[in-house]
């Protein structure tokens, strides 16, 4: 394992239900909105809140402020506030941990998060180079790890983010290659046949389109290319199934084991160095998921993130 550091930029896309503390029925959500980006900023976080007068994109990687805003996709009736909490862009080698316990001091100024099943956390990656982009041949190698420890980043999902539509597994997702070429089934040659046909590919358009056939899958890599005309992109490359973040460890930890596995799939090029599938019900595989994690493990101290990582891959599923 090279022992040099590996160094990320990363946001995260915080889903938040929650109960604010006393009766403020004259508060509407963009007053609450406003409130949390001042307790921000009081902490010396820069944050800005959505005045919700017009459709807002969010504005990952672009803004250097964290963001405020509504969930399209939660509705909750009163006393309950929903809203989605963007992070600017952070580097991991600039002391993360004190800004997420500053973020979830300030959270709970005014609110009790609830735990809530329709909540998830997101992970967007970006590498720091001139362009802050990853390479084709890098995302090839972390699309194809996707592929192949489909299973065992299965096993660490938590039951609310198993087969929901809004992160379903890649080699789920209708209307892509990869769907088309594993027949919802793995074999080993089938993943062969995946190999071959990634590393056929020579536009990070086309990679994306072989990977997902919309942006609701588990590995999101539609931000990789500009897309609509747009003349620029993040870059990232996007994961979708970490468990609500309700503290700083659970966030932390699904950061850490995104910026693990990029890593480790960067280094182990399994689309060069591919053998054969072992399935679950393989004897072997409590075997081998035990050792992934300790690669994972590994991979993520590069990052200086190896210590936010529990020692079971099980306990991810209540991080």
């Amino acid at each position: 394992m090279p022992t040099g550091v590996r160094h990320y930029n990363f946001g995260v896309e915080i889903e938040a239900v929650a109960k604010p503390y006393g009766n403020c029925d004259s508060f509407t959500n963009v007053d609450w909105y406003r409130q949390l980006a001042q307790k921000l900023r009081n902490r010396g976080i820069q944050a800005v809140h959505d005045d919700c007068s017009k459709y807002s994109k969010h504005p990952e990687y672009y803004g250097g402020k964290w963001f405020v805003t509504r969930d399209g996709s939660l509705k909750r009736p009163r006393p309950y506030v929903c809203m989605e909490v963007v992070s600017p862009k952070l580097d991991t080698m600039h002391g993360v941990s004190p800004i997420f316990s500053d973020f979830w001091e300030a959270m709970r100024v005014h609110f009790k998060p609830q735990e809530d099943i329709s909540c998830g956390g997101h992970v967007h990656v970006t590498p720091v180079n001139l362009k802050n982009k990853f390479s084709l041949r890098t995302l090839k190698r972390v699309a194809f790890a996707t592929v192949v420890y489909e299973d065992y980043v299965a096993e660490i999902l938590p039951a609310t983010r198993r087969d929901n539509h809004y992160c379903r597994l890649n080699s789920e997702s209708l209307e892509c290659g990869l769907n088309k070429t594993l027949g919802w089934k793995k074999s080993s040659g089938a993943l062969r046949k995946v190999a071959a046909e990634i590393k056929s590919k020579t536009k990070k358009a086309d990679l994306c389109h072989y990977m997902q056939g919309n942006r609701y899958v588990l590995w999101n890599f539609q931000n990789i290319y500009p897309r609509r005309k747009a003349k620029r992109c993040t870059g990232t490359i996007e994961f979708r199934g970490g468990n609500q973040f309700l503290n700083t460890k659970g966030t932390l930890a699904w950061v850490a084991f995104v910026l693990g596995f990029i890593t480790l799939a960067k280094e182990e090029d399994l689309l060069n160095n591919y053998y054969s599938y072992v399935p679950p019900t393989d004897p072997s595989w409590p075997h081998r998921a035990k050792e992934w994690w300790k690669r994972i493990r590994q991979a993520a101290k590069q990052s200086r993130m190896g210590r936010h990582l529990p020692d079971t891959y099980a306990e991810m599923q209540t991080k």
